[in-house]
């Protein structure tokens, strides 16, 4: 191989690489789609029953729908648990959201105290979209940082 065959075959990798890039990126409602459903989940941890049941499983449906989404637009899912970052940030948003969903029911059914679920779901709200971001991030460069 020689030079002008290196740097074509150069060349040609730097555009795939711009290519993967642009099709890795998601869609910025999906930041707020997964902040909400965190806030959901928080918050159905101070209902009744019957209501916390259909509140998660109406997540449960959401994320499907997120899930059958990406599978058309991708035609792959990513999930936040392989090797490099992005698992650090995916279970550090796990336990925070385990923490939120514990204080909103602690908040309602122990300390009866009706403001702290909606505390604790609007911190699980930001916290769900700025990590789904910060996540998009990590796995963007993780994937790039490996061509």
């Amino acid at each position: 191989m020689g030079r002008e065959d290196a740097r074509a075959h150069l060349a040609a990798l730097e555009t795939f690489q711009g290519k993967m890039i642009e099709e890795l990126t998601c869609p910025l409602w999906y930041a707020p789609v997964i902040g909400g459903l965190f806030a959901m989940l928080t918050y159905a941890m101070s209902l009744e029953r019957p209501f916390m049941f259909a509140l998660e499983g109406e997540c449960f449906a959401i994320t499907a729908a997120l899930y059958a989404v990406a599978r058309r637009r991708l035609g792959y899912f990513v999930n936040g648990y392989r090797r490099g970052r992005t698992r650090k940030i995916a279970f550090g948003l796990l336990m925070f959201l385990y923490c939120m969903m514990g204080l909103s029911g602690a908040g309602a059914w122990i300390w009866h105290l009706g403001w702290l679920p909606t505390v604790a779901a609007a911190a699980s709200f930001l916290a769900g979209c700025w990590g789904s971001v910060l996540w998009q991030r990590a796995w963007r460069a993780d994937m790039t940082a490996e061509l």
